[in-house]
């Protein structure tokens, strides 16, 4: 069963449910034990502050006492693996039934303990009317089948189930579920789930299902044994969820992910070589063109460079626009800032001399959290910050202010500057700036980015002109 389902099962039921690790905390609890616990002064749910067991050691009720060293019998594998306790109501709380048993899971042991109270028989029934009520108004399809019966049946299903569907109750009763499944229903899925019900295990899949009217849809079915009193299976519990549109999103996002990988090869191994090859025989010809040539020359190198750091910025928008939640890590940001200073300081060489980037002397030592091509977002403001300026002498500042939660790279240009009509525009897709050639895509990776680091970009104003672009991103600490 699905992490989240089996909470929000849990949390149905009216007994009050908790679980506790070795160490003798609750790590797990259901909302009725939650709600308990903030609404009474109950012995058997004492200071939350400490471990629970611990807590109930050192309490002065007796029977809490006996309790807590079931539990941490329990704990330490020298008790019996489960039991009850009758706790008998006095000045402190209410009578009720504590059971308790182990589970281990993935290498570790924790015990579950149940609170139920002892009531007679008409307060069950309307507990079971509760319960019934409360399955039949779940937001997911619910239906119990009988394995004592020829093929396993539903004998029960919820509302929710014949929303999914389509299918009336009436209809489900006496058949098995197997009706939902059709020519494109995967035969492996279905093997899976015969061999977990075959095997009493439970289990979850996603399978395509056909509703009523013949529609297709993705089903996220989670299958359980129920057990009797005598430990024995009784019956199979089954949970539906109509995922169709999360199914077909992740299906979009890899057909994109193979369209921007074929684009990526095209631009990065074909037109950014060509790129490199005109950039490396215009460097040798940097020294030999006629003094009234180098304005027009200059222009041809600003032209193939901008189109070179083009193709750099489309292999990295394919990346992030072919992952959901990249994982992020510590990255140096002093580190990062140097070396693309020094790659724009190399990349424009042949106008050192109207070229100024200041602020990369004293960088402080910072991480922030990020993914490798962090270095994309300084590029590309870099580039932006050359590409799009104005001026003969071109002067830009870097400067970093570290605070407790955040860094804030600050990169100011004396360029033209940005309207404050346009400075969240710059930032979509297609934009260009301010008169600018280029192909908007640079922003538009700092932007998305920035984004997925969990971080935000902005522009200032410069003084006395150009912009300031400003970026926060979360230091790893």
């Amino acid at each position: 069963m699905a992490p989240g389902l089996t909470g929000a099962v849990l949390d149905t039921l009216v007994g009050r449910i908790a679980v506790i690790d070795e160490t003798g905390r609750i790590v797990e609890s259901n909302a009725s034990w939650d709600a308990f616990v903030a609404e009474h002064d109950h012995p058997l749910v004492p200071d939350a502050d400490r471990p629970y067991v611990d807590a109930l050691l050192q309490s002065s009720n007796e029977q809490a006492i006996a309790v807590g060293n079931r539990l941490q019998a329990l704990l330490e594998g020298d008790g019996d693996e489960s039991g009850e306790y009758p706790y008998h109501a006095d000045v402190d709380g209410e009578a009720l039934i504590v059971r308790y048993t182990t589970l281990d899971h993935e290498g570790n042991r924790y015990a579950v303990v149940t609170h139920t109270a002892r009531v007679g028989r008409t307060e069950v029934a309307a507990d079971l009317r509760l319960k019934e009520r409360v399955m039949d108004e779940a937001p997911v399809g619910i239906t119990i089948s009988d394995p004592d019966l020829e093929d396993n049946p539903v004998i029960y299903a919820n509302a929710a189930f014949e929303r999914i569907t389509g299918y009336p109750v009436e209809q489900v009763i006496g058949r098995n579920c197997r009706f939902l499944q059709g020519p494109d229903t995967d035969p492996e899925t279905v093997a899976k789930m015969r061999r977990a019900v075959d095997n009493l295990e439970p289990v979850t899949v996603e399978v395509r299902n056909y509703r009523r009217n013949g529609e297709e849809f993705w089903n996220q079915v989670t299958i359980a044994p129920i057990y009797d009193e005598d430990d024995e299976p009784s019956h199979y519990v089954g949970f539906q969820q109509d995922v169709t549109d999360r199914k077909e999103a992740e299906e979009a996002l890899e057909t994109e992910r193979d369209r921007l990988a074929l684009l990526n090869q095209i631009v990065r191994h074909d037109i950014r070589n060509d790129m490199a090859v005109a950039l490396g025989w215009g460097g040798e010809l940097t020294d030999r063109i006629p003094e009234e040539d180098v304005a027009a020359f200059e222009r041809v190198m600003t032209a193939a460079t901008h189109t070179k750091e083009l193709t750099e910025a489309v292999g990295d928008l394919a990346k992030i626009l072919g992952t959901i939640d990249p994982e992020l890590e510590p990255i140096g940001l002093d580190d990062i800032l140097g070396k693309e200073i020094e790659r724009v300081r190399s990349n424009f060489d042949y106008r050192s001399e109207e070229i100024e980037i200041r602020g990369d002397d004293d960088l402080p030592d910072v991480d922030v959290l990020a993914t490798s091509i962090l270095s994309s977002v300084f590029g590309n403001l870099l580039d932006n910050a050359v590409f799009h300026n104005d001026k003969a002498d071109i002067e830009i500042d870097v400067d970093v202010t570290v605070r407790e939660e955040t860094a804030v790279v600050r990169i100011a240009d004396n360029g033209p500057g940005i309207p404050d009509s346009r400075k969240r525009e710059v930032f979509g897709r297609g934009e260009k700036g301010l008169e600018s050639p280029g192909s908007g895509l640079g922003l538009y990776l700092v932007d998305n980015l920035v984004e997925t680091y969990g971080g935000r970009v902005w522009i200032e104003d410069n003084e006395p002109s150009g912009a300031v672009f400003c970026v926060e991103l979360r230091r790893a600490v």
